[in-house]
């Protein structure tokens, strides 16, 4: 069953702003309130791009995202913290989770996709060392949206 363009381009609003959130939108669809408050802005938004002669169309398949052009991969509000952003962010040889705080930028941590897989690893197979490893689970979480949006090739990240 095809989904409505609105209700798509509202799902895609909400997970560009928070990046994937609980309650995931199939989840949310039952919580109508929500979910409308969300489809009225998909649908001022697709008001807008009309105005520029611009139409969404439903094609129905689904193709990979295409690659970053910038250094910037993605950018999530932090939770609880209205003045607090979090990057990652691709640098030389090296992805970087970043924290904004009142638009000041403090890198948090840097890793490689080879160190990430590594860490992985450690989590899979319960060894201790994982628990000594500081900010494991943004790493992971960090490197889970490198690949779904296709930008493990972006600058010298590998």
């Amino acid at each position: 069953m095809s989904r409505e363009i609105r209700d798509i381009m509202a799902e895609c609003m909400r997970r560009e702003r928070y990046g994937l959130i609980r309650p995931l939108w199939a989840d949310m669809v039952g919580d109508d309130a929500a979910a409308e408050e969300v489809r009225r802005r998909a649908d001022h938004l697709i008001r807008i791009l009309a105005d520029y002669g611009v139409e969404l169309v439903f094609r129905g398949d689904v193709t990979p995202p295409a690659v970053p052009t910038s250094q910037t991969i993605l950018v999530n509000q932090v939770f609880g913290q209205p003045d607090t952003l979090r990057e990652i962010r691709a640098g030389e040889g090296a992805f970087s989770i970043l924290a904004i705080k009142a638009g000041v930028p403090t890198a948090e941590q840097s890793f490689t996709l080879n160190e990430v897989m590594l860490n992985a690893g450690l989590v899979l197979a319960d060894d201790p060392a994982a628990k000594t490893i500081k900010g494991l689970g943004r790493q992971l979480a960090a490197a889970t949206e490198i690949y779904r949006l296709n930008a493990a090739g972006v600058g010298g990240g590998k």
